[in-house]
């Protein structure tokens, strides 16, 4: 069938600190040395230290005009089709094993799924408790022995047993990769039956320990009641059944911001010599022979620049589609008779107020059906979801209000002060990209792969299917593993080992020279060299790492991003409600390749994913910036401007567009929502 499901216990890299070097060494190389201090002021010296030379001058990305260029003129070993974390994770592999690639995407990196996870990096306790369990929830200590099963070789549960194994093997590597941005992140579980206290306990304990030596996060713990209710004072002290609240399991996972992991894994793929290009969509592939004889070779794609419309071809040794939900339309362009494997499972979460989960820890219960679902403290606010349903693929997915309903009707399930619509700020849905086998029965869910899987198509077209976040680096490993195993002329270049396993990122201080690894410095540079709040401080440092040295030095030196007040200066945010700077904006126009206000809004910034109205307030003043910045006529302003309104149309829970505007603010206000969000809904609609 050309289908190969993926997953093996991965090795350990042999050379990992050699390689460790090796990019450091490449990264020093790639931007100038730090200045030494001139002057013999501590004061002096310290700031020269900290914002002279290197700092000043950072690493910066091609021009994508010289990016493009490249494109239409070069034969490239690989081309990956797609800009998610899959893709862009192939891209930074197959770069750093020595291979000349390029890497186009329609939208823009994580415009797709990527940017719509519950933003963990996890194994997945769930799978743990279904490797044991036919049936989840137990709701007694008989239904724990009654569902009991055994994870033996050749059973379900031992496939879970399986994933779950490998998931937390990518965890460590995630976490460890962007110590910048990625934190551990403790999650409660509580206990209402006197059973759940050993049961859990246990679980978390084996968690810890299939995690073992690589775990890289703390180890679980139990909590009492009296600490549950300190950290959380919102839980309900019974539950509905009039169980008295008996603790707590506290277990830890990693937590990250997606959409700028996603970007500073493209970065990185540039920065080991990937040619990216975001807006730029395949038309249809480039083959040689006739489809069906041994001679038919797909050798590139014909591509259209979203923007100028100019089509152009590019030629590469092997195609890579990792299109996730799209997967199947690539495949058909390769195979027109191919069956189609991916299934579009939509998951929506809901963006509420930071006092809705417990202060920097989650909270993790079982729905009535058997489902999990989280509060997440995620910048500045809460993230609650998710839910777990099939639908249609589409480029723009929206949560339905029978999820918003659940999710909240969920809450008010465990939380003492009932929550309604005027406590979202926001609410969106991503489509999770699960893989059918190709032979199984359509309407058979079962057959749905919980894994990733690999499939070759005729003509050489490898396309990597499935999966999660957490696992995108192992993904990305496997289709490249694959494509040099099918491919001869790949193999004649003598590509060198993967070493993505010991790799860090861009904003990681790849040379060691501005903090040996500890961001909390960065934080304090910010402070005390550019008079920064700490609450900015810790937002810039969150989300770029070392490169924040970078973005301050530079809104400093522009006028227009500032605000002078009796002598001192500040930089101007992007919205009174967020720590989010307009200098930003700038920055990810000329370092992170941002061609679109949506780019900004969702994918550099999140202020579209955490607070819908501030997002729609603060549209004009990107607009206006962008504008400034790329040279943008009024047409091109006024078009942005439709264009982002009608992204952030998915940011709110849905209204009926076939009654008028009185109707939607009648209809919306019901559910409880306040005027402030009805009257934005209806200026949207």
């Amino acid at each position: 069938s050309g289908l190969m499901l993926i997953r093996s216990r991965p090795r350990l890299a042999a050379a990992a600190a050699a390689a460790a070097g090796s990019a450091a060494a490449a990264y020093a190389q790639a931007a100038p040395q730090p200045l030494q201090a001139q002057s013999p002021s501590p004061k002096l010296a310290r700031t020269a230290s900290v914002i002279g030379g290197f700092f000043e001058q950072p690493w910066s990305p091609p021009p994508r005009d010289d990016v493009i260029k490249g494109l239409k003129s070069k034969e490239y070993d690989i081309l990956v089709i797609g800009g998610g974390a899959t893709g862009t994770g192939v891209a930074m592999d197959a770069a750093t094993r020595g291979l000349n690639v390029a890497l186009v995407e329609r939208d823009d990196f994580a415009a797709g799924t990527s940017s719509r996870s519950t933003k963990l990096i996890h194994g997945g306790i769930r799978y743990l408790a279904q490797a044991f369990q036919t049936k989840l929830p137990p709701n007694t200590l008989l239904d724990i022995v009654w569902n009991l099963r055994l994870p033996i070789p050749g059973t379900e549960g031992y496939e879970y047993l399986k994933i779950l194994n490998a998931d937390l093997y990518e965890r460590k590597y995630m976490i460890d990769s962007a110590g910048f941005m990625t934190t551990p992140l403790p999650i409660m579980v509580p206990m209402y039956r006197w059973w759940e206290v050993p049961f859990l306990f246990i679980a978390g304990k084996m968690y810890d320990f299939i995690a073992g030596r690589r775990r890289s996060v703390p180890p679980s713990h139990y909590i009492s009641a009296a600490e549950v209710l300190y950290q959380f004072p919102e839980i309900k002290e019974q539950n509905h059944e009039g169980c008295t609240l008996k603790g707590a399991l506290v277990f830890n996972e990693g937590q990250q911001n997606d959409t700028r992991m996603n970007v500073h894994i493209a970065l990185t793929a540039a920065q080991e010599g990937a040619a990216v290009a975001n807006h730029t969509e395949v038309v249809s592939l480039l083959s040689t022979g006739t489809f069906g004889s041994a001679e038919y070779k797909i050798t590139g794609a014909k591509v259209r620049d979203v923007f100028t419309n100019e089509v152009y071809n590019i030629k590469a040794k092997q195609v890579i589609s990792a299109c996730g939900v799209f997967s199947d339309a690539v495949r058909k362009m390769a195979d027109p008779d191919c069956t189609d494997i991916m299934v579009a499972g939509p998951g929506s979460h809901l963006v509420m107020p930071d006092y809705t989960s417990p202060d920097k820890m989650g909270f993790l219960w079982f729905t009535e059906d058997g489902r999990v679902l989280y509060l997440l403290p995620w910048e500045g606010s809460t993230l609650a979801g998710t839910t777990d349903a099939k639908g249609d693929v589409t480029d723009l997915p929206q949560t339905t209000m029978a999820d918003v309903d659940f999710i909240l009707g969920e809450c008010n399930r465990v939380c003492k002060e009932p929550l309604d619509y005027s406590h979202v700020k926001a609410a969106w849905a991503g489509l999770r990209p699960l893989v059918r086998d190709p032979n199984a029965d359509p309407n058979d869910t079962k057959k749905l792969s919980r894994d990733h899987v690999v499939d070759v198509r005729p003509g050489g077209l490898v396309s990597i299917c499935g999966g999660k976040w957490t696992t995108y680096r192992a993904m990305a490993q496997d289709a490249i593993d694959k494509a040099l195993e099918i491919n001869p002329s790949l193999k004649a270049t003598n590509p060198a080992q993967c070493s993505t396993l010991s790799m860090t990122l861009i904003g990681s201080d790849r040379s060691g020279q501005v903090c040996g690894g500890k961001f909390d410095k960065v934080t304090v540079m910010l402070r005390e060299n550019f008079d920064l709040d700490k609450a900015v401080a810790e937002h810039l440092r969150h989300n770029y790492g070392t490169r924040a040295l970078a973005l301050a030095k530079m809104a400093f030196e522009e006028n227009d991003l500032v605000l002078e007040v009796g002598g001192t200066r500040f930089p101007k945010r992007l919205s009174n409600k967020h720590s989010i700077l307009e200098a930003e904006v700038i920055f990810a126009c000329r370092q992170e390749y941002a061609c679109t206000a949506v780019d900004v809004l969702a994918r550099r910034t999140r202020i579209a994913f955490l607070d819908a109205n501030a997002a729609v307030e603060c549209l004009p003043r990107v607009i206006e910036l962008m504008a400034r910045e790329l040279k943008w006529s009024s047409k091109r302003k006024e078009q942005e401007r439709l264009d982002a309104l009608k992204f952030l149309e998915t940011m709110y829970m849905p209204a009926s567009t076939e009654k008028t505007a009185e109707d939607v603010v009648n209809e919306v206000l019901k559910r409880g929502a306040n005027k402030k969000l009805v009257r934005t809904v209806t200026r949207i609609q």
